[in-house]
């Protein structure tokens, strides 16, 4: 009996350590191949400060950071360049602009949604719906995103319109964004992403839907006057 025992626990522990072994082996397997290619230029550089009637304003808004706690790197702070801006038109109109880049996503380390950065800084999210953006990427694939309506505590709504680039994907949800870093992962890859957000707070009695048409316009016009060998970081 106490040998029939031993056997057993013998042979369950060979099976959980050959089940060890695979795992290990597949995971130096499928691990992601990084290839690393020329730096991409910086953001700050090849986006325009001035485009159309907009010009950047000296002294912006304060943003909403766009990482969850504000900790700094690895989880919380997943991007290797950041820009954050505010422009002003001649009518006194403010868009802020937030580009957040990651070169390397994965499972564990990618771009944070605004639907919960904003949350996790202390604002309501009245409103979350999945949008397609009036312009394509270059190759013609429709810029899905999302328009999200958010307030901290009685002070004014802000009106954010954003899309998630993750290589050349484009997608409305986080698990759509989890399936292609996997898939990209599976293939040997480790792709690039990157947050192109435009908000814009709102006065009393503002229209929500011209104040999204003018955001997404606005981030049209943002897109088309970056410069050209900076672009793709935007859209793909």
């Amino acid at each position: 009996m106490t040998s029939t025992i031993a056997q057993k626990i013998h042979l369950r522990t060979i099976a959980i350590t050959g089940l060890l072994l695979l795992t290990a082996f597949l995971g130096v397997q499928l691990r992601p191949t990084i290839i690393e290619g020329a730096a991409p230029p910086p953001l700050n550089q090849v986006v325009p400060k001035a485009f159309g009637a907009w010009r950047d304003l000296p002294n912006p808004m304060v943003q909403v950071e766009t990482f969850v706690n504000g900790e700094g790197a690895s989880r919380d702070q997943p991007y290797d360049d950041l820009v954050s801006r505010t422009y002003v038109n001649g009518e006194g109109e403010q868009i802020m602009v937030a580009l957040a880049y990651g070169k390397h996503q994965r499972q564990e380390i990618k771009i944070h949604r605004p639907e919960l950065c904003y949350p996790a800084q202390g604002w309501r999210v009245l409103k979350l719906t999945a949008v397609t953006f009036p312009f394509q990427t270059p190759t013609g694939q429709p810029v899905i995103g999302h328009r999200l309506l958010t307030q901290k505590g009685n002070g004014p709504i802000e009106a954010v319109s954003y899309w998630i680039r993750i290589g050349d994907s484009y997608s409305d949800s986080a698990w759509q964004t989890r399936m292609t870093i996997m898939k990209e992962g599976l293939q040997g890859r480790m792709t690039d992403g990157i947050l192109v957000r435009v908000s814009e707070r709102m006065a009393p009695g503002q229209s929500e839907e011209a104040t999204f048409k003018r955001l997404e316009s606005f981030a049209e016009q943002l897109v088309a006057s970056t410069r050209s060998d900076g672009r793709h970081l935007l859209l793909k």
